[in-house]
């Protein structure tokens, strides 16, 4: 590396020199690294290395962060799963017993706050939920959570939800299997753990949202609200039935399924109730602040006014349109662009502008292992990236597959990410919560 190089990244140390009287030659020590940059994402590594002039012999070497200490070899990779500043020192001695020491500052930032989620249920008898992220490069990230707070998520993790920079991760069976309780409140950019809360009232919770202070929870009895500035739980009367489905949020309502009807929900009160003429399968708030709504019989997609709640459009298709016992919607979209599946692997687009739908995939031709659909579906709404993350069967779920397909490029399949998600409850773009 030359010099001009050596001297930019001195900026990072403060270097102190001894005089050597005999060849009056100033020795100097300063900590170099593989980066321009002192600002790493968590997880991420700085490579760092002592860079020492004018000393001689046998070199003896003390790594330091925040005081203590990490390594004694001539090299260091700094790497922090918590944000934040910390102060790395370098301490380097000779045989001759001159000692010379410095420091830099390396700035650990969040790295979850832009890219998607597959929140995994894990298996029930002897695992806890996790966390996979995956960044816009494809990098995934598994064990998210797990890897910044060293505790585990609850038991069979069901929904997520994400509101004023605030994660909201919710499990069916709470602290069991190790895992922590049945709601985890963590930082949505950092995962970094705020709060975990437990109640027994809730029975098999699977799905959840967010409305300023309030937190709408579906258990087997109904809706729960859960007044986070309170921790009162109060059941929202009208609302036994509400299918184990995603809710939807527009403005100060959260809507929620029924088998034929959405309930409407606005400051803990079900202030109306949308009526449809068969079974839902979905519920999702579209591009432009309206409602997307699937249903299975006729199959159909359904465009719905969160303000006067009458239909804007409807599209019956020539497929059907299920989401199976899962916890996720039938569909996911971008823009007026609709992905759907049946709950199978043959994988449908709907342009709903266009009132056209076509056959895109077949993901089993793409996916060897591609056994179980469980929850697979999940659309990026900014790029448009249809994600769809499988299991090879029940007992060796452990061999799965998060695809990342873009149709508009080719080949379509942009990633193949293996072995990275377990039993897989949804996934969701942080997109998605703006």
């Amino acid at each position: 590396m030359k010099r001009y190089f050596v001297l930019a990244v001195v900026a990072l140390g403060l270097v102190f020199t001894a005089c050597d009287e005999e060849e009056n030659l100033n020795s100097s020590v300063w900590i170099g690294s593989e980066s321009e940059s002192n600002v790493i994402a968590q997880l991420d590594t700085l490579y760092l290395d002592a860079r020492i002039e004018n000393l001689s012999g046998a070199m003896r070497y003390l790594w330091t962060v925040d005081g203590k200490k990490v390594s004694t070899a001539s090299t260091y990779k700094f790497s922090q799963p918590k944000t934040g500043e910390y102060v790395i020192g370098l301490a380097v001695s000779d045989d001759k017993g001159e000692n010379l020491q410095t420091t830099m500052t390396a700035k650990v930032e969040g790295r979850f706050g832009k890219g998607a989620f597959i929140l995994n249920e894990g298996n029930m008898g002897n695992e806890t939920g996790t966390l996979t992220f995956v960044d816009s490069k494809g990098i995934a990230v598994d064990s998210a959570y797990y890897r910044v707070n060293q505790t585990l998520l609850g038991n069979v993790c069901q929904d997520l939800f994400i509101s004023d920079n605030k994660m909201y991760i919710l499990s069916q069976n709470g602290a069991k299997n190790g895992g922590e309780g049945l709601l985890t409140i963590a930082n949505a950019t950092s995962l970094e753990k705020e709060k975990v809360y437990d109640n027994t009232t809730l029975s098999w919770p699977s799905n959840l949202a967010v409305v300023g202070e309030n937190l709408y929870i579906r258990d087997n009895n109904g809706v729960y609200m859960l007044d986070t500035s309170t921790e009162v739980l109060t059941f929202v009367e009208g609302t036994k039935g509400a299918l184990k489905n995603r809710m939807a949020v527009v403005g100060d309502k959260a809507f929620v399924m029924g088998n034929k009807q959405l309930f409407v929900i606005q400051n803990g009160t079900v202030i109306h109730t949308v009526s449809f003429e068969s079974a839902l399968s979905g519920v999702a708030k579209t591009y432009d602040g309206n409602l997307w709504v699937s249903c299975t019989k006729p199959a159909s997609i359904i465009k719905v006014s969160p303000v006067d709640y009458k239909t804007i459009d409807s599209h019956t298709l020539n497929v059907s349109i299920g989401a199976g016992w899962g916890v996720a919607p039938a569909f996911s979209a971008k823009d007026d662009i609709i992905y759907f599946s049946n709950a199978g692997f043959k994988l449908y687009r709907h342009i709903f502008s266009q009132n056209e739908t076509e056959e895109v995939a077949d993901i089993k031709e793409y996916v060897e292992d591609a056994g179980i659909y469980y929850n697979s579906l999940g659309v990026d709404p900014v790029s448009g990236e249809v994600y769809f993350a499988t299991l090879k069967g029940y007992a060796d779920y452990k061999t799965n597959d998060i695809a990342i397909f873009d149709f508009n490029k080719t080949p379509a399949l942009q990633f193949d990410i293996k072995n990275k998600n377990s039993f897989p409850a949804g996934v969701f773009f942080t997109e998605n919560f703006k």
